[in-house]
């Protein structure tokens, strides 16, 4: 084994140099251009372009308009929020975005996230939620910390993700026979069915399952569309007709329902299924949210507010990022994503979209999907999508209280039953790692029985036990070897950095080790050793003073310059006990020792 030895190491750049480098990149064009992508877009934007954005951002318009009423009602909010929370995200990201394929709006999984703040402090909680988790994203994205969400495991993200789907269908099936009430797991779910038993509607069944079956239908005939053109080679016009009418299958479904119960209101004179209550015409008001929330009779400082939403603000903004994070990766087409930028405009999205009543927005797969297979060639697509929803907020909102409940409830049905993925990802970590299976039903139980914040908080403590304890217990080769001109020698080869949690067991080995052979020098190897904390040293140092009042005296060998100076540096003492396998001299071969057969050897 050969050992690296740092003579010398490049220094960090100075806090100074930093300052003047962002000042410099400030004058910079370049600098300007990526941080407002539109205008390299309009540079080279033609009338073809602008042709395939107007039918991807109405489409994405007419697909998501049901979505958006139904995240609103799984948020507990009335359905006119939803439309409110389609307005900012679409025009800022028109402007700050840099896929063509992601627009930013309402998703269901975020959706279900607030229902438990609204039952407690209503819409004001929520719009706040929505306005600091847009700040924290911002902060995140200046500060580049993006990559925290990488700590979030693909187990961790399927149990939570398939817990929420559960919940939110489960959710969906009780209120498509007429029974409502809040409803954070499965326990309550359950509950609300006991309990509003005596409300079953046989009407808001029959028209929910109507819907479902209509819905799957036209989805199958897109797909039987699809795999005609690749067969035949050639597009005909009904597969056009065919996929946009499949991609448009829940404004239709929606459409249909509004007008059944519009007969059915004009001719028996009151709509037998369930419908939501009235909802509010025109645009949103534009205001701060309320930094102080009022619970029953009390108002809460804004200190005690933070405290109320402190794990949403913890959760909330990793949740945002991992959507968009996740759909960017699976729609960037072999282009690099600017995370800082669009981390950015997903921030300024909440931000800006809290000031007019928004729930929290993020990118979806969903969207995205419709969007490339519409043809969509620009971020600018979002616009037109936008424009969709102010019509709808300025003229039409007087038909959306003729929508169904049940009808929503069959698209929201349909639109998530294929985001559960516990039996496939089971399958997949039974087949790799076995270990993976305890952070996947962690997070995904949690989910249910608990509430879905608990969910992800859950999962990731599990994943950071399995990280953490290799640390806490690193492979440890401790033997005995005999070193000419120096004497007995114990020689303790640790695999990985010593810090705070695995000093204590390091030392305990150690001494352990010591007691058992005769020694006159313990001979530390640091060959894996990259960095100190002050915890460790501190142990190290104790453990060299108290083997010196036995005389017995440690050497640190082979270890890198950094870290000899750090623990030099601690006191200003022991630089001398610091020497290479070269200083130890010709006739100290540690090399053949470490491979030599021994009395004593201990691997931990």
């Amino acid at each position: 084994m050969e050992f690296y030895d740092f003579k010398s190491e490049e220094k960090p750049t100075a806090a100074k140099e930093w300052i003047k480098q962002q000042g410099r990149q400030l004058k910079s064009s370049q600098f300007w251009l990526r941080r407002f992508p539109v205008i390299s877009w309009l540079q080279s934007y033609s009338w073809v372009s602008a042709f395939y954005d107007v039918v991807a951002g109405v489409t994405v318009g007419l697909v998501e308009l049901p979505k958006c009423l139904a995240a609103a009602i799984i948020a507990g909010l009335p359905p006119q929020y939803g439309l409110y929370s389609s307005v900012a995200g679409y025009f800022v990201y028109a402007i700050f975005g840099t896929c063509q394929a992601i627009n930013f709006a309402p998703t269901l999984l975020v959706a279900m996230l607030m229902r438990s703040y609204t039952d407690q402090y209503g819409h004001d909680a929520v719009v706040l939620i929505t306005f600091l988790s847009g700040v924290i994203v911002m902060l995140i994205a200046l500060l580049q910390l993006a990559p925290i969400v990488e700590f979030i495991s693909y187990p961790v993200q399927r149990g939570f993700m398939s817990a929420a789907v559960f919940n939110i269908v489960l959710t969906q099936i009780v209120a498509m026979v007429g029974i409502t009430g809040p409803s954070l797991n499965v326990i309550q779910t359950v509950q609300n069915i006991i309990n509003g038993i005596d409300l079953f509607n046989v009407w808001d069944l029959v028209m929910g399952v109507t819907c479902i079956v209509i819905l799957f239908s036209i989805e199958q005939l897109g797909e039987l569309a699809e795999k005609s053109k690749k067969k035949g080679g050639e597009v005909r016009w009904w597969h056009t007709f065919l996929k946009y009418f499949a991609l448009t299958r829940n404004v239709l479904v929606m459409v249909g329902s509004i007008a059944f119960v519009a007969i059915m209101i004009a001719t028996t004179g009151e709509s037998p299924v369930g419908t939501p209550a009235e909802i509010e015409q025109g645009f949103p008001p534009f205001r701060l949210p309320h930094f102080q929330l009022q619970n029953g009779n009390t108002t809460l400082t804004f200190g005690e507010t933070l405290n109320e939403l402190s794990s949403a603000l913890i959760v909330v903004p990793m949740i945002l990022l991992l959507e968009y994070i996740s759909v960017s990766k699976a729609f960037a087409d072999g282009k690099t994503i600017d995370t800082t930028q669009e981390s950015l405009a997903l921030g300024l999205s909440n931000t800006l979209g809290s000031l007019m009543q928004s729930i929290p927005v993020s990118a979806s797969f969903v969207r995205a999907a419709v969007n490339v297979a519409s043809g969509v060639r620009s971020p600018i697509s979002s616009i037109y999508t936008g424009a969709i929803m102010l019509v709808v907020l300025g003229v039409l909102t007087d038909y959306l209280t003729y929508i169904p409940t049940s009808t929503l409830s069959a698209v929201i049905i349909t639109s998530l039953i294929y985001f559960f993925k516990v039996p496939q990802v089971t399958r997949d970590c039974y087949r790799s790692n076995r270990r993976d299976l305890i952070p996947l039903y962690a997070s995904f139980l949690a989910g249910l029985f608990i509430n879905l914040t608990f969910s992800i908080v859950c999962g990731i403590l599990v994943d950071l036990v399995f990280i953490i304890y290799p640390t806490a217990r690193p492979k440890l080769i401790i033997k005995s070897i005999k070193l000419p001109d120096i004497g007995h020698a114990l020689l303790v080869v640790p695999d990985k950095n010593i810090c705070y949690p695995n000093i204590e067991f390091l030392k305990e080995r150690i001494i352990i080790s010591a007691e058992l052979v005769k020694l006159d020098v313990i001979v530390i190897d640091g060959s894996f050793i990259h960095v100190l904390d002050t915890t460790s040293i501190q142990t190290l140092k104790a453990l060299r003073k108290d083997f010196e009042s036995k005389g017995k005296k440690t050497l640190y060998v082979n270890w890198r310059n950094s870290v000899r100076d750090q623990f030099v540096n601690f006191d200003r003492k022991n630089a001398d006990l610091f020497v290479s396998s070269a200083e130890l001299g010709d006739s100290c071969d540690l090399e053949s020792a470490k491979n030599s057969v021994s009395d004593f050897e201990y691997i931990y």
